[in-house]
C-alpha cells in the first residue's frame, strides 16, 4: 500500500499537500502575531548605606536609563532579591516611587502588583531591621531588580 497517489500524471497529492503547509507554516510563523507588545526589560544592582544600631533602617533607589525612560509605556513583572552580611533579620518591601508598595516575605519577590503603571518610575526597596539576632554589627544589603515593560 502507497501513500502517495497520482492524479493525471501530476507530482503525488501527498507531496503536494504537505509542501503547500509547510510553505504556508513558514511564511506565517516567521512574522510576528498582529496586536503583539515588544516585552522589554531593564537591570540594576545596589549596595546599600551600612544599617545601624543607631540607625536601623536604609532605602535603596532603582531608576531606569534616559533610554529606557524615553521608551517605556508600562510596568509588567517586576522581580527582586537581596543578601546581607551580618545575623540581623530584615523586613523590607519594594515601591514604585511616588506609589503603591509590596511587601517581601523573604530575600526575594516576583509580583505582578505593578502591571500597567508608568514605567517611566523608579522604584525604592526599603528596608529595617527586624531583629538584630544578638548582633550589632551593621549590614550592608546588596540588591539587584529586573523590570519588565512595554513600549
Amino acid at each position: 500500500m502507497s501513500l502517495l497517489k497520482f492524479k493525471n500524471n501530476k507530482k503525488p497529492v501527498f507531496i503536494n499537500s504537505f509542501l503547500n503547509q509547510f510553505i504556508v507554516f513558514m511564511a506565517l510563523g516567521s512574522v510576528p502575531m498582529a496586536g503583539y507588545a515588544a516585552s522589554l526589560a531593564w537591570d540594576s544592582e545596589q549596595l546599600s548605606q551600612a544599617i545601624t544600631t543607631g540607625s536601623p533602617r536604609t532605602q535603596q533607589s532603582f531608576m531606569p536609563a534616559e533610554a529606557v525612560r524615553a521608551q517605556a509605556t508600562t510596568i509588567g513583572k517586576v522581580e527582586v532579591s537581596y543578601h546581607h552580611n551580618g545575623r540581623a533579620v530584615l523586613k523590607s518591601r519594594l515601591c514604585l516611587q511616588g506609589g503603591a508598595c509590596v511587601d517581601m516575605n523573604g530575600s526575594t519577590l516576583s509580583t505582578r502588583a505593578f502591571v500597567g503603571q508608568d514605567a517611566r518610575f523608579g522604584f525604592v526597596l526599603e528596608h529595617e531591621v527586624w531583629s538584630w539576632a544578638g548582633s550589632t554589627e551593621a549590614v550592608r544589603v546588596q540588591a539587584s531588580i529586573r523590570v519588565n515593560y512595554q513600549r
